[in-house]
């Protein structure tokens, strides 16, 4: 998603800080005017229901808006008046009411709510300090740095990796790392990383970390562990195993930082500043001040997770969370809850309402981001369990077919071309018995992370079963998918795997048909099949078209 640049985000911010700014004096004067107009004439003691809504608000809206002392001050008043409040809306007689109001003011608080308005002026300068990540760009290589003292080792890696689409950097020691920019992944001898005086360390900071480690001793893992690695990898020399774990590091660092996030608030400002902050921050983001277009706004938009105000006017977050409950499809939907409710005890009875988690209010910027990063990377994960195959991490065969079929529908409503292909894995029962499952479940995982990395974000790619693969490639020819696959066939049976003692490779074997030559989704796979099969008979390792 395209983001702004931090003058632009912090120039966004402050015009949102001065809408709130120009809002607020105005509700305060009305809010003091109420407060001191009800302690006079009990007629009007239900203007404190009001007064304590708005210092609710701004309990919770202020502080994140960059006004902390006014946000702290209303929570004081609206912690006092609290029970006043909830006395008129009881029905309480009303003259009693205005008598403890009147002794609530005459023991300081007059002078507290007279001085709201003067802290609508005092604010913090506005901090873009959570800008965004590195933003994806899906026409770049992935980038990795390997630092490795023994350049026949490293040159054998990076040719390895290359196959696997990654654009690949090599030093001999981390001294060096000054002429290297825009990294992705750093692999690195352990050795290296006891250098005196390494000074490149520091860079390592938030990049995922391999260091290539022979040393299985606690001491020698906590101490690179503290340094901040992610994996250990005794035989960088085992290609597949080593994109594997790449790949896997990759994808998590990426998925921490992406996500879709449903914000409902009817806040307009605080609304807006969420949107803002989120936005920039590398998140896909849905902001609704109007609750009751909730359900239609979630079966399109489909988040990873909610946000959502406790209290939106005549609107409970409690109770639309429950009533969200009633669609199975919403059953599993992380809802957040916001407020600047500060009793465990009503946060605990909100939850059970409905509710997953609880923020409270203040939320400043960078919280918030690492609150929404963190809980849809969890909401995901949670995904892919039901999803996704749990060996390659594509999609299950079910879910692969119905992606097939919508794509079918879409070719034929706006006539463009689009393919799709089956793939297995050649001799495959013989890996199993000569090597093991497990070594199998190693050649299998190759093939899904090869046709990942080489095959465009949109394209289609499932685990049809066992060792069959089912790739759909839309808006292409029948000759360009030909031409695609036939490349990657000979890539991938460059690739070394170890069995043990031994080293062996394994080739593919894979059938293409045009989606939109036949009537229906089914029947052109069944064609990519058959012309599967006529490559096996043909001798395997390459591409039929039907």
């Amino acid at each position: 998603m395209p983001q702004s640049p931090p003058s632009e985000v912090r120039k966004k911010l402050e015009t949102l800080r001065n809408r709130f700014q120009d809002k607020t004096i105005r509700e305060i004067e009305g809010l003091v005017a109420s407060i001191f107009r009800a302690s006079q004439n009990p007629e009007a003691i239900e203007e404190l229901i009001a007064a304590y809504q708005l210092l609710h608000r701004l309990a919770g809206s202020a502080g994140t808006l960059g006004f902390s002392q006014l946000g702290e001050r209303a929570r004081t008043l609206e912690i006092a008046i609290k029970p006043l409040a909830d006395q008129v809306a009881v029905g309480a007689d009303s003259t009693r009411v205005q008598l403890q109001l009147k002794q609530l003011l005459a023991d300081g608080y007059d002078e507290v709510i007279a001085g709201l308005g003067s802290l609508v002026g005092t604010a913090e300068p506005v901090s873009t300090g959570w800008h965004q990540p590195k933003p994806a760009d899906d026409g770049n290589q992935l980038v990795l740095l390997i630092i490795e003292p023994d350049l026949e080792l490293a040159e054998l890696i990076s040719q390895g990796l290359t196959l696997y689409g990654y654009r690949i950097r090599s030093l001999s020691s981390g001294q060096q790392w000054h002429s290297v920019d825009d990294v992705d992944l750093v692999m690195v001898r352990d050795t290296l990383l006891q250098e005196k005086g390494a000074h490149w360390l520091p860079r390592l900071h938030g990049l995922p970390v391999i260091c290539f480690s022979g040393e299985h001793d606690f001491a020698t893992r906590y101490r690179l562990a503290r340094l901040g690695v992610d994996a250990c990898l005794d035989e960088p020399q085992d290609i597949p195993a080593l994109a594997d774990r790449i790949e896997h590091l990759l994808a998590e660092g990426l998925a921490t930082l992406t996500g879709r996030v449903m914000i409902v608030d009817d806040d307009s400002e605080l609304l807006e500043h969420y949107r803002v902050v989120l936005t920039n921050g590398g998140m896909e983001v849905r902001a609704l001040n109007d609750p009751s277009r909730l359900l239609s706004e979630l079966s399109d938009f489909r988040p990873d997770i909610l946000l959502m105000d406790v209290q939106m006017g005549q609107y409970d977050g409690p109770v639309l969370a429950r009533m969200l409950r009633f669609q199975a499809e919403w059953l599993s939907l992380p809802i957040t809850f916001f407020s600047s409710e500060e009793d465990r005890d009503l946060q605990l009875d909100v939850l059970a309402r409905g509710g997953d988690d609880f923020v409270t209010k203040p939320v400043s910027d960078e919280f918030l981001l690492r609150t929404a990063r963190i809980r849809c990377y969890r909401a995901r994960q949670l995904g892919k369990l039901v999803s996704l195959d749990s060996l390659t991490g594509l999609l299950k065969h079910a879910l692969a077919k119905t992606e097939l079929n919508r794509e079918y529908s879409r070719c034929i409503r706006t006539g463009h071309d689009s393919v799709v292909a089956m793939l297995d894995l050649d001799h495959f029962k013989q890996v199993n018995d000569s090597y093991g499952h497990g070594t199998g479940d190693v050649v299998i995982k190759a093939l899904a992370n090869l046709l990942r990395h080489r095959l465009r974000n949109t394209d289609i790619i499932g685990r049809y079963g066992g060792e069959e693969f089912v790739v759909v490639l839309p808006e292409c020819s029948l000759n360009k998918a030909a031409e695609v696959l036939e490349s990657l066939s000979q890539d991938f049976a460059q690739l070394v795997f170890n069995g043990g003692s031994e080293e062996f490779s394994v080739s593919f074997s894979a059938g293409v048909a045009a989606l939109n030559a036949y009537d229906s989704g089914e029947q052109a796979l069944d064609a990519a099949d058959r012309a599967l099969y006529q490559r096996k008979r043909a001798g395997r390792n390459g591409v039929t078209v039907a």
